[in-house]
């Protein structure tokens, strides 16, 4: 059975850091979507997503990414103490839920929405016989899928073998770019724990909503994205710091085989490091070794 869809309002959050407005990839899209809504009065569709507000986030130390020009519904917001996702996401909720808006679309400054996007979140949506709390689209760096995945009981990220019928299940973890959540779910998450604000903010949530065995649907759009972790060569060492202490939270509310394995793949990752850049392993084993004694 389907699910009866009306008009759906929705909230795009995108968070930014050390870009201008005009570097932002999806920004383009997201001014027309404003433009739209309010030219037709909210209601350029008789159902399906409507993109009605935008939160920009902009975390860089002086305020880059302001909008030039009045837009309807288009908040800016400046961090300069970087509170990373974690913070625009808590702020996107707050004005989510004061402009009665059941959806918030998570974006980064590098990712394209591809055309028919909306509409392929919205079929999912639709077609879907329990309502789902996240819908995901297919993610891809170069042609590797790397999200949605199924995280194992060791804790690992196995991403999906691409199918045309995506599925729904409650076993599913992504990232966050291109991610849609539903408000009161994720309003229901905050605030989200110290420590926690950058990396693995995504599989936190996602592991949160299968604990809770929530549904996530796997909608039929494919987005771009470069992952860090995959890209070694200009990894700093501060975002090296911020992967390995958002991981380590991660793996805390994970089960006893994933906190068993944990010092074995760090292991692993010092060894992988040590081969291609020795200064990440050089820093790995210092993380290692502070946190040890912090906990000691």
């Amino acid at each position: 059975m389907s699910t009866q869809l009306t008009t759906t309002r929705l909230l795009a959050v995108i968070v930014v850091f050390e870009r201008d407005l005009d570097q932002v990839l999806a920004w383009s899209f997201l001014r027309r979507s404003l433009i739209a809504a309010a030219d037709h009065g909210g209601a350029t569709r008789s159902c399906g997503f409507l993109l009605d507000h935008v939160l920009i986030y902009d975390n860089s130390p002086q305020a880059r990414a302001k909008p030039s020009e009045h837009l309807p519904n288009c908040n800016y917001v400046h961090d300069a103490g970087n509170g990373g996702t974690a913070a625009a996401y808590a702020r996107a909720c707050a004005l989510a839920r004061e402009a009665g808006i059941d959806w918030l679309l998570l974006l980064d400054q590098d990712t394209t929405l591809p055309y028919g996007f909306l509409d392929a979140a919205s079929a999912a949506l639709m077609n879907s016989t329990r309502q789902p709390c996240a819908l995901v689209p297919w993610v891809f760096q170069s042609a590797r899928v790397v999200s949605p995945a199924r995280l194992t009981a060791v804790g690992s990220v196995v991403p999906l073998r691409y199918e045309a019928t995506p599925p729904v299940a409650h076993d599913l973890t992504a990232v966050s770019s291109g991610s849609l959540l539903l408000v009161p779910t994720l309003a229901s998450l905050m605030p989200l724990p110290n420590g926690l604000w950058l990396d693995y903010v995504d599989h936190w949530i996602f592991a949160q909503l299968r604990i809770r065995q929530l549904p996530v649907a796997v909608f039929d759009a494919s987005l771009q994205h470069n992952l860090s972790v995959f890209s070694l060569e200009s990894l700093n060492l501060s975002r090296l710091t911020s992967i390995l202490n958002g991981e380590a939270g991660f793996i805390s509310i994970l089960g006893i085989r994933a906190r068993l394995v944990y010092p074995f793949r760090l292991a692993a990752r010092v060894i992988r490091y040590a081969w291609i850049r020795p200064e990440l392993a050089m820093h790995t084993l210092a993380w290692i070794v502070h946190r040890i004694r912090r906990l000691t």
